[in-house]
């Protein structure tokens, strides 16, 4: 038997048992069947990689299966309407794609999201982290895990802070519009005297992005050293920033860049999350 012949044999068939049939039930179960599972899989994550459409035959060789194989599963796909042919004849995720989107973003929360990456991140380093997001002028902090070390930061939960000056805040305008900068620089300019102007403002953020992650050393707070990384969603947009913070006495300062990758990379395990496609899920 050829490889095709097996590829195919995997495949959803037009003449398989009927819904509910314990024939069907019992192959659905069975290697084939998972592994018909799988391919399908692959098939629709390849298509969410071409929004505008793609050949059957470079779709087929992207998936890694045989031309009969996906036509065959994408002729299944099409009766639910996960999968759509477009006019010129390309393969496209269909509008039932669209509905099981927006179920996902329906159930999505930043907060609950984040909450086991923060524990992660909080028993790895024993250093308190904050997620926050952008209020005006001020960052707000939506969630808090404390250090278990005697020395700690105060600060709490609904609790806020400059966001020209805080970690997160930083984070979180270095991957806004240039329109946002400017109303929470004025704004800032009109609540704090001596506050950052746009020029330091943007000098920051540049750097913050050059090094993908961002610092408030001891600025905000005497004492206390802070790493910040931002957090997308599914539409790319910046939606809140982490922080882990601790005091001067424990911050190592030689280890802030390996500091600084593994905020972000819990950061980026957030935006995964929320739907975000970060480098690992590209």
């Amino acid at each position: 038997m050829t490889d095709a012949q097996n590829d195919d044999d995997a495949a959803p068939s037009s003449d398989a048992p009927a819904p509910g049939d314990p024939a069907r039930e019992k192959a659905a179960k069975g290697p084939d069947g998972l592994r018909a599972v799988d391919r399908t899989v692959t098939l629709l994550l390849a298509l969410s990689r071409h929004p505008e459409g793609v050949s059957l035959a470079d779709l087929a060789r992207e998936a890694g299966i045989t031309l009969t194989t996906a036509h065959r599963i994408l002729a299944t796909l099409r009766k639910s309407g996960l999968v759509r042919e477009t006019p010129s004849g390309r393969q496209a995720l269909g509008v039932t794609s669209l509905i099981l989107a927006n179920a996902f973003l329906d159930g999505v929360d930043v907060r609950s999201e984040a909450r086991p990456h923060l524990t992660a991140l909080r028993d790895d380093t024993n250093e308190t982290c904050h997620l926050g997001v952008l209020a005006s002028s001020q960052i707000v902090y939506i969630d808090k895990l404390d250090s278990r070390q005697r020395v700690r930061m105060f600060s709490s939960i609904g609790g806020t802070g400059p966001a020209l000056t805080t970690a997160i805040g930083r984070a979180i305008l270095a991957h806004s519009s240039g329109e946002l900068v400017e109303r929470t620089v004025q704004a800032a300019a009109h609540e704090h005297d001596g506050s950052p102007d746009l020029a330091t403002v943007l000098a920051e953020s540049e750097r913050v992005r050059g090094e993908g992650y961002s610092t408030d050393l001891e600025e905000n707070e005497p004492g206390i050293c802070c790493v910040g990384a931002p957090v997308f969603d599914h539409a790319g947009r910046v939606i809140a920033g982490l922080s882990l913070s601790t005091p001067t006495s424990r911050f190592d300062r030689a280890g802030l860049a390996d500091l600084g990758r593994k905020v972000r990379a819990t950061a980026d395990a957030i935006s995964r999350a929320m739907g975000y496609p970060t480098p690992e899920t590209r």
